[in-house]
């Protein structure tokens, strides 16, 4: 099978190289605005200032990540499965997803979708003999 990324993967090396920018581009502020003193001090509260803002960014991107791939990715994965499935002659395969969002009203349409696939098939079934 072949090693698929998510979109999320792409989004997070994307905000990654933001965050780069964003920390290099403070890092050069902060080592102008203080480079009336010391070179060697600016240079070292530059860096310091990078890390920390690397940091800071980053543990907060990271949990947000953490919970669309919980919330959203998870959700998005299980409609696909129950598609393959059913594509594949699989009728039976149920999906079941709570809440009430998009994603809860469009496994419920699939839901419903299959039950009159199934309906229907049985029917023919039936008649056909």
């Amino acid at each position: 099978m072949v090693n698929k990324k998510s979109i999320l993967d792409e989004i997070s090396w994307i905000v990654f190289g933001g965050s780069i920018i964003g920390s290099l581009f403070v890092g050069v502020l902060v080592y102008f605005l203080l480079n009336s003193a010391k070179v060697e001090d600016a240079l070292i509260k530059a860096i310091y200032s990078i890390i920390i803002i690397q940091i800071a960014f980053l543990i907060p991107v990271y949990l947000i990540r953490a919970m669309i791939e919980k919330y959203i990715i998870s959700k998005v994965q299980e409609v696909t499965n129950a598609l393959k499935e059913v594509s594949m002659g699989n009728l039976d395969y149920e999906i079941n997803i709570e809440g009430d969002n998009e994603l809860a009203e469009l496994a419920k349409s699939f839901e419903r979708m299959r039950i009159s696939m199934k309906t229907i098939i049985e029917k023919l079934e039936e008649d056909d003999f």
